[in-house]
């Protein structure tokens, strides 16, 4: 007997067609993850702003001496940039016209027309020094600040010749530093080991003109101060919640400006860690200290209105 075996014809899986029709999986990768934006760290020691300085609508500052809290906030758009390098800080007066060199005991007077020594005058001297020039007229303190017997002196650059002399402490008030803005000497004295000062403004005679920021305990602690025009200079006070504008030839005070909304709720900085400087035409911009690190308050001299730019803070909610 003959058996008949049925027949079975085996198909090879994935044919040609079937293959063509497979479409490979498209893995696409992970986006990278934004880099942080860039943010105020809060210093938990006092860091008070340097560097600062206005270029258009760019205000460049550092807080304290950390190498990585440089910054520039645009005030238009309110962002925040890191930079890698300290900026020149902007000149307090309109017009520089002399700076001073001190390598103690010497002490250099220079202008245009270069550098003159005052080491004869005021040898033997105090460690550090400190002493300002408009470029003809210089002011040194000496003495022994300390104890209360701190000095000014003050000499005629080109003549090398001393013009007067006159004591600078006031009360508690024994330390401190000096500046001339235009032909007025600025004397900025305060607590040697406690940070609060109080300031008065001098002529070249010796004369007291009167107490920076009027009557009253407007402290002046850090040396927050800049040019306006003229005879007008701007005064922070020393908590950075206000401006005062001052005649420093007459000593009147032509107006006071509010800024404590820089620092809400709490109203004031720690003493000393503002900054002022200009902003335009007749603006200013404080640059707030703890705890309002970086933020910038833009105060309209004619009106007295203050806009806020905050800078943000890090690991600040929201």
């Amino acid at each position: 007997m003959i058996r008949v075996l049925p027949v079975v014809t085996l198909f090879a899986c994935g044919s040609a067609a079937t293959q063509s029709q497979v479409k490979p999986i498209d893995i696409q990768p992970m986006p990278a993850a934004a880099p942080p934006k860039p943010c105020v760290r809060q210093p938990e020691e006092a860091a008070p702003v340097t560097h600062a300085r206005v270029d258009g609508s760019v205000v460049s500052y550092c807080i304290g001496s950390a190498i990585d809290q440089c910054f520039a906030l645009d005030v238009d758009t309110a962002t925040l940039k890191r930079i890698e390098q300290q900026p020149e800080a902007q000149d307090r007066s309109l017009v520089p016209v002399g700076h001073v060199e001190t390598t103690n005991p010497d002490l250099k007077v220079c202008n245009t027309t270069g550098c003159k020594t005052l080491t004869p005058q005021i040898w033997p001297g105090t460690a550090p020094l400190h002493a300002a020039t408009n470029g003809s007229i210089a002011a040194v303190m000496l003495g022994d600040a300390d104890k209360g017997k701190g000095y000014v002196d003050v000499f005629d650059v080109t003549k090398s010749k001393k013009l007067a002399s006159f004591k600078f402490a006031r009360g508690d008030f024994k330390c401190g530093d000096v500046a001339l803005l235009g032909d007025t000497i600025y004397v900025m004295t305060h607590m040697c080991a406690n940070p609060s000062g109080r300031g008065a403004l001098y002529t070249t005679k010796g004369r007291k003109i009167a107490n920076v920021g009027g009557r009253g305990t407007f402290g002046t602690y850090g040396g927050a101060f800049t040019q306006v025009e003229g005879r007008l200079w701007a005064f922070l006070e020393e908590n950075g919640n206000m401006v005062v504008l001052q005649d420093v030839v007459k000593g009147k005070v032509a107006k006071s400006i509010d800024v404590t909304t820089l620092f809400d709720p709490v109203k004031m900085s720690n003493p000393g860690e503002s900054a002022i400087v200009r902003f335009g035409t007749g603006q200013l911009a404080v640059i707030g200290g703890s705890p309002a690190n970086g933020s910038v308050a833009i105060v309209n001299i004619a009106t007295g209105d203050v806009k806020v730019v905050h800078a943000p803070l890090c690991g600040a909610a929201g």
